[in-house]
C-alpha cells in the first residue's frame, strides 16, 4: 500500500511514460536525436535525482529545476555552497556543472561525474530543460 501511494503522485503528474513521447514529436529529427542522446545519458542521475517528482533522493528532485535558483528545492542536503551559490540553473550554468561541479559551486557535495564532451553535456542539458520544464507545467496544473 505504502509504495501505491509513495507512486501516485509521480503518476498524476506525468501519466503514463512520463512526457518524452509528446516532446519528442515536437521535435525536429535532429533535436530527436540529441534529446534521445540526451535521455539516454540521463539514466545514471536517477539513482540520486527524481525528475517526474517532486521526491528527494540522495540528491534534490530535478522537477523544475530549468530556470529555479541554485539551492532553493525543499531538499535538506545542500550544501552551504549550493544554498549560497546565487545563480539560476539555465544552459549555461547546467553545461558548467555537469562538467565540472566543484569548479562552479566549490563545496558542493554533488559527487557524480557528468557527460563527457561538449556533444554529451548539450544533449543532457537539452533532455533536461525540455522535460523538467513538461513536468513542471504538469505538477502546476495537474
Amino acid at each position: 500500500m505504502s509504495v501505491i501511494l509513495a507512486l501516485a503522485p509521480l503518476v498524476a503528474a506525468v501519466g503514463c511514460g512520463g512526457p518524452e513521447r509528446e516532446i519528442r514529436s515536437s521535435l525536429s529529427n535532429a533535436d530527436r536525436q540529441r534529446f534521445d542522446l540526451g535521455q539516454r545519458l540521463s539514466t545514471p542521475c536517477w539513482s540520486c535525482h527524481d525528475l517526474y517528482g517532486q521526491q528527494n533522493k540522495v540528491g534534490p528532485y530535478l522537477a523544475g529545476v530549468y530556470g529555479r535558483k541554485a539551492g532553493s528545492a525543499n531538499f535538506p542536503g545542500y550544501s552551504q555552497a549550493m544554498r549560497s551559490s546565487g545563480f539560476s540553473w539555465d544552459e549555461r550554468s547546467l553545461r558548467s556543472f555537469l562538467l565540472d561541479p566543484n569548479r562552479l559551486v566549490p563545496g558542493t557535495t554533488m559527487v557524480a561525474s557528468g557527460p563527457r564532451g561538449p556533444a554529451e553535456v548539450d544533449a543532457l542539458v537539452f533532455y533536461l530543460k525540455h522535460v523538467s520544464q513538461a513536468v513542471s507545467r504538469k505538477l502546476r496544473n495537474p
